[in-house]
């Protein structure tokens, strides 16, 4: 088991200097900096093509935000095309949702 929070704060930083070079706040919410997970190099993957694709779309802000079962990716850019949407989404691990004026959310599930 490997420490969640080593691979979110790796993330973070990686992306951070992305954020303010856009002027978009980079935002962390992680209330159990316990928490263990079984694929380290599945899930830095993930959530580092997520971020980037969602500080790339952002206006203002983007989230990163850790949960009971996953790891919630919040933006308010752009809404993607339901073929955009297609692409990211796996039904056990990937679940996503994008609307016109809210931005894209991204569920990566644990």
């Amino acid at each position: 088991m490997y420490r969640l929070s080593a691979i979110i704060e790796e993330v973070f930083r990686k992306y951070l200097p992305l954020a303010e070079k856009r002027k978009v706040a980079l935002n962390l919410d992680f209330p159990d900096v316990t928490k263990r997970i079984e694929w380290p190099s599945r899930v830095r993957g993930l959530l580092d093509t997520l971020v980037e694709a969602a500080l790339r779309r952002a206006k203002k802000s983007v989230s990163i935000v850790v949960e009971k079962n996953g790891v919630r990716i919040v933006d308010d850019g752009e809404a993607l095309t339901p073929a955009e949407l297609a692409e990211i989404r796996e039904p056990d691990h990937i679940a996503a949702k994008s609307r016109v004026g809210f931005g894209t959310e991204v569920l990566v599930k644990f």
